[in-house]
């Protein structure tokens, strides 16, 4: 049982958000396609319809926070000025309205395959995204992964059969704000400390700047005033009933959406993100081609084939890098970085499981980490804690002690062994201690044990 634990723990635990990220999306694609498109509903204001959704999620996500801050997070945001709570509110209520509405516009043009296809080149947008906020570097593998995708997505446009240009552009657009909104609602909301306690007050504070931003939007480009002159969604109380009723649906699929969506934004990181983004792509080809009837042929079928194998390569890639840094990085032979005065990097691990965050523990700012984008949370705590001597860590009182200094991180594989790192940080540090170094070089310690 414990090993099982420890298995879902480390591989599993984003497992349950990521199914409601899929059912949930494929659910609102769905709904999104039948109301906006052109071919079925149309209806006509599809930005107003979109920003009644954010309305209900503001209205939601205050309710809840207010009734029981404690639980959901509403003290946090109390506590937040009005400056910190627009620092983070209008970017990322930007960019994720921007993301949302453009998406929208796509659908009432284009099909709900070729959408999603022309989507999964977000990855390329995430990338970009991530080297201009300095989170990733540039290097051949990742221009090869740029390559592979973009060749993807030409097939893929190539082989529309029905091809709308303007409709390909919007998608296109919505894209390249897809890459931007992950990298920039991630390092926002995850710079928090303390972490927000939970997907709600994330909500709370996103949702005010996403409804004004589409609401003001839709004044401006669709004036509905004019656009429902006309039509019947509004002739009697019971037609005005049905399209309330419409928009407060499917509010509520993006509240369900939007809550697995932003846990995973502030427990995961883009990669994750990105990849669990292409699996949910391929199950909404798999809806639009079993309820729309959308055509699929072998080019631009051929052209999603190369786009997801771009991202598996990217994948692979950083998989293989970070199993580098772990080998050169934490377990280095050689002294050069202590004699050359370049600043030692060592975390103190005290819970390897990936709620560390969450059960209490933090650990204090830094530059210079490790991994600029990891696998897990236990990772990502790791990557949050190089490059510091102390850490921040919870006293035996409950409250945070920060005089406390941590032992440099152990690593075993369950042979005997010095504990190598420890012996360069002390020494860096000028500290005195009881290591002799042994003919054959390596550093001794007199209580050998495993570790």
């Amino acid at each position: 049982m414990a090993s099982f634990k420890s298995f879902y723990a480390e591989h599993c635990i984003y497992l349950p958000a990521m199914l409601g990220w899929f059912f949930f999306s494929a659910l609102i694609s769905t709904y999104n396609k039948y109301i906006f498109g052109e071919k079925h509903m149309a209806f006509p204001c599809p930005l107003l319809f979109t920003s009644i959704h954010f309305l209900l999620q503001w209205v939601v996500s205050y309710t809840l926070s207010s009734v029981w801050p404690a639980f959901f997070g509403g003290d946090q945001v109390k506590a937040m000025t009005w400056k910190q709570f627009l620092a983070i509110s209008i970017p990322c209520g930007l960019v994720t309205s921007g993301d949302v509405g453009l998406s929208n516009l796509a659908l009432v043009r284009i099909s709900l395959t070729f959408y999603t296809m022309v989507k999964a080149s977000a990855p390329v947008f995430v990338v970009a995204s991530a080297y201009i906020f300095g989170i990733e570097k540039i290097t051949f593998t990742l221009i090869m992964v740029v390559l592979v995708i973009s060749a993807g997505e030409f097939l893929t446009v190539w082989g529309e059969a029905e091809f709308e240009l303007v409709g390909f552009l919007l998608c296109l657009g919505a894209s390249v704000v897809t890459g931007m909104r992950w990298t920039v609602i991630q390092l926002k909301i995850q710079s928090l400390q303390p972490p927000l306690k939970s997907t709600i007050a994330t909500m709370r504070i996103l949702s005010p700047s996403m409804f004004c931003t589409m609401f003001v939007t839709s004044l401006a480009l669709e004036q509905p005033w004019d656009k429902f002159q006309g039509t019947h969604y509004f002739d009697t109380p019971w037609d005005s009933l049905k399209t309330i009723g419409m928009a407060l649906f499917g509010g509520f699929l993006a509240i369900s959406m939007v809550m697995c969506e932003f846990w995973l934004i502030m427990k995961a990181n883009a990669i994750v993100l990105m990849i669990g983004g292409v699996i949910k792509e391929m199950i909404t080809i798999g809806v639009g081609v079993w309820v729309f009837g959308d055509v699929l042929n072998g080019i631009n079928l051929a052209g999603f084939c190369v786009v997801f194998s771009g991202v598996l390569l990217y994948k692979v890639s950083h998989f293989l890098s970070k199993l580098e840094a772990k080998a050169e990085g934490l377990v280095d032979d050689d002294l050069s970085n202590v004699g050359g005065g370049k600043n030692v990097n060592y975390a103190h691990v005290g819970d390897s499981s990936p709620d560390n965050r969450a059960n209490g523990g933090t650990i204090t700012e830094h530059s210079d980490s490790l991994f600029s984008i990891s696998d897990d949370d236990f990772e990502d705590e790791l990557s949050n804690g190089v490059g510091d001597v102390e850490a921040e860590v919870l006293g035996t009182g409950g409250d945070f002690d920060n005089t406390r200094r941590q032992r440099p991180m152990e690593i075993s594989n369950g042979n005997k062994k010095t504990n190598r790192i420890g012996a360069l940080i002390r020494a860096a540090r000028g500290e005195k201690e009881q290591w002799t170094e042994g003919e054959d070089g390596e550093f001794k310690d007199p209580e050998q044990r495993i570790v």
